[in-house]
């Protein structure tokens, strides 16, 4: 087999052909893999399990057909290639996290940061701004009131 050729493997999800019943579709599938009947009622959970991998695509095709000859169905997918990762790179120092994160869900209320004041700084400028001028800068009237102690 040269290195160029495309691999195959073959995928397991617990589904029937029909052509059996399901007790008789176990029993089958157990006896074609040599496997337990806890073995076989785990394979049947519904989940993708791959039972066969790194086979050629008429390998892959002709186990396909004796696990329908079995009364169980199966898919053939390709080999995902080994060089190619499966999750992204660590991210550039320029690129921001605000890409990955989530909007916020539908109908969700979401509070405006700029009614708060959060940093020491700003709570003592505003107090200073507060006793000096009587009136309050219209940035600043969102706050309501700032006690001074705090």
């Amino acid at each position: 087999m040269s290195e160029s050729e495309q691999l195959f493997r073959v995928v397991f999800d617990g589904s029937l052909t029909g052509e059996f019943d399901e007790a008789t579709a176990k029993k089958r599938f157990g006896k074609l893999f040599r496997l337990n009947d806890q073995r076989v009622n785990a394979l049947f959970s519904g989940k993708n399990y791959v039972i066969k991998s790194n086979v050629t695509e008429q390998q892959a095709v002709k186990f396909m057909i004796k696990v329908s000859e079995a009364g169980c169905e199966c898919s053939v997918q390709e080999m995902p290639d080994e060089n190619t990762p499966e999750y992204d790179e660590k991210r550039n120092g320029s690129e921001r996290r605000l890409r990955f994160r989530r909007p916020p869900r539908a109908g969700a209320i979401i509070p405006d940061r700029r009614l708060h004041i959060r940093r020491k700084e700003d709570r003592k400028y505003f107090i200073r701004l507060k006793k000096l001028i009587q009136q309050i800068p219209l940035a600043f009237q969102t706050y309501g009131d700032v006690k001074e102690d705090a």
